[in-house]
């Protein structure tokens, strides 16, 4: 198919630089080197519980900065996929080949995929050579969980960026977009809802376990949100301990927020539906700049 040969040659072009084998060190420094303090500072050496709690805690610690580290990598990857070569000329070059414009979309998206999932990938695998051994099964897994979860994200800003890129008219654009949205989400869609639901309380007469669960829907719109809520699942008992930690700080959530949503978590908040929010930032944006760019005079 077309877009496997375009997705291909992204690949190769980028395994061919220097950016996937930073990006690998990179990540094996983000992943190992917390893990590493086992051995230095003496922790977690222990077999069963005791190392079991440390394993999850490296996931609690390492959540936070790749929810920043992620994205930032992934739209560096591929803001620039389609613009830079619709500006430098070689983007006419590819389609007087037998590639259609979706192609190029799908083919940008999936080479770029890889180029953000690899090196996490590597990273978490030489995390769990120095952290997994002596933690339990449950640890494994959940370790392996937050692996793939990791992965999930940079896809999705992979296919943030590409689409964005498709719609755009050029580099500049591009970046501004791709930049937007990520400290739209990193920065301000926080406070923003709160802010939102806060109002309806107000003005509109909510009730406070209503007012929460109004704010709970839209914070878990933000991938960025869905992604750290996914990370607490495999932390906490339960998923509703999950999502009561986008309330307030890390650790230390908001306690009227616990109280009003109380214990029992509405459905269309579990992990699945959550997890296909997170999806939608792949598969809509990526959609929305084919068809802008099946239709963009070149």
């Amino acid at each position: 198919m077309s877009l496997e040969a375009v997705a291909r040659k992204d690949f190769r072009d980028a395994v061919r630089s220097r950016w996937i084998w930073v990006l690998s060190a990179l990540f094996v420094v983000l992943f190992a080197g917390p893990a590493l303090f086992r051995f230095t500072l003496g922790i977690g050496l222990g077999d069963g519980a005791e190392a079991t709690g440390i394993a999850l805690l490296f996931i609690q610690l390492m959540k936070e900065g790749t929810a920043v580290l992620v994205p930032i990598i992934a739209i560096v990857v591929g803001y620039a996929s389609i613009t830079r070569e619709r500006e430098s000329g070689t983007l006419k070059l590819l389609l007087s080949l037998p590639h259609s414009r979706a192609d190029v979309v799908v083919g940008k998206v999936l080479g770029r995929s890889a180029v953000i999932a690899l090196p996490i990938a590597v990273g978490f695998l030489a995390a769990g050579l120095v952290l997994i051994p002596a933690s339990s099964g449950f640890a494994l897994a959940s370790f392996l969980a937050f692996g793939f979860l990791t992965m999930l994200l940079g896809v999705v800003f992979v296919g943030l960026a590409v689409g964005i890129s498709a719609a755009a008219r050029s580099d500049r654009e591009a970046m501004v977009g791709s930049v937007g949205a990520f400290v739209l989400f990193q920065v301000f869609w926080g406070t923003a809802t709160s802010r939102i639901a806060g109002g309806l309380q107000e003005y509109a007469g909510l009730t406070a376990q209503n007012r929460y669960l109004v704010e709970l829907g839209a914070k878990l719109l933000n991938p960025i949100a869905a992604y750290k809520t996914l990370a607490d699942s495999l932390v906490f008992e339960s998923q509703m301990q999950a999502r009561q930690q986008l309330f307030g700080f890390f650790l230390f959530p908001d306690p009227a927020a616990q109280e009003a949503l109380g214990q029992e978590l509405p459905v269309v908040f579990t992990d699945p539906f959550v997890a296909a929010l997170m999806v939608l930032w792949f598969v809509v944006p990526v959609y929305v700049g084919m068809v802008l760019f099946e239709r963009a005079d070149l």
